[in-house]
């Protein structure tokens, strides 16, 4: 009995036809419950109409008109659909799932590695004359590819 119920539940939680003809056609196959409550060939061979029993043509088309009449006649509720709003609010979980899913990759894609643009660019260093001990002095400027950092080295010229 559960697991018909489980059954149930999935045929209304799951939109795809395919997916649902499987899901009956496997569950009538293992379950017994449900194969008992089946008709049987003979059974079922009595709710069909015979040609015997439609009679002549003309008379056959004013039964079906009378019938329809009827039938029209009478104010149909509408059919509530089992699992609608479940089909639905599945198909949106499994979208907004998809959609965050992509969104924290692409995130994490964009995160990786070294980004020069978010470094800012050091203010210009202009040297114009160095001295050391009162004498001119030969010097280097020193800056590391990526940082911000600027090394400067002054030695005594000979």
């Amino acid at each position: 009995m559960a697991f018909c119920r489980t059954a149930e539940f999935l045929y209304d939680a799951l939109p795809l036809r395919t997916v649902r003809g499987w899901l009956i056609r496997g569950h009538m196959e293992r379950c017994p419950r449900c194969q008992a409550r089946l008709l049987d060939p003979e059974e079922a061979r009595e709710l069909l109409v015979r040609p015997k029993a439609l009679g002549p043509a003309p008379d056959l088309w004013g039964r079906i008109a009378v019938a329809a009449s009827r039938a029209a006649a009478f104010e149909r509720p509408e059919r509530a659909r089992p699992g609608f709003v479940l089909r639905w609010a599945s198909a949106l979980a499994l979208t907004a799932f998809v959609a965050a899913t992509g969104l924290w990759m692409y995130r994490q894609v964009d995160r990786a590695g070294f980004d020069a643009l978010a470094a800012a660019p050091p203010q210009r260093l202009e040297i114009a004359y160095v001295r050391v001990g009162g004498r001119p002095a030969q010097t280097f400027v020193y800056q590391p590819q990526g940082t911000d950092s600027v090394f400067v080295w002054a030695e005594r010229t000979p």
